[in-house]
C-alpha cells in the first residue's frame, strides 16, 4: 500500500500522487490541501487528517475525507471513520 504525506510531495501533485492509497495530511496542511483533495477525490486516493491540537471544521473538504484522527470524538458528516487515539498510520486499509 502506497502512502505520502502532503508536506512531501513537490509542485506537481497530480503526477505524485498518481499510484497512491493514502494521502496523510495534518492539521496546518489544509489551507494549502485543496488541490491535493479535488485530485484524491478523482483518482481514488483515500484522505486522512490528523487533526490534533486544533478544532476540526467541518466544511466542503469533509466528503473527501476517509480517516479523521481528532483529540476528542465527535461526528461529523461525510467522514468514514473517525478516530481519537494512536496515529493515522494505525488505521490505514
Amino acid at each position: 500500500m502506497k502512502v505520502a504525506h502532503f508536506t512531501d510531495l513537490g509542485p506537481d501533485l497530480r503526477s505524485e500522487m498518481k499510484g497512491l492509497r493514502w494521502l496523510l495530511l495534518k492539521a496546518e496542511d489544509l489551507s494549502n490541501a485543496t488541490a491535493a483533495w479535488m485530485f484524491a477525490e478523482l483518482d481514488g486516493v483515500f484522505i486522512g487528517l490528523d487533526n490534533r491540537g486544533s478544532k476540526f471544521e467541518s466544511g466542503v473538504h469533509n466528503r473527501a475525507i476517509h480517516l479523521l484522527l481528532l483529540d476528542e470524538m465527535e461526528p461529523h458528516m461525510g467522514i468514514t471513520k473517525i478516530v481519537c487515539s494512536g496515529e493515522l498510520e494505525d488505521y490505514l486499509w
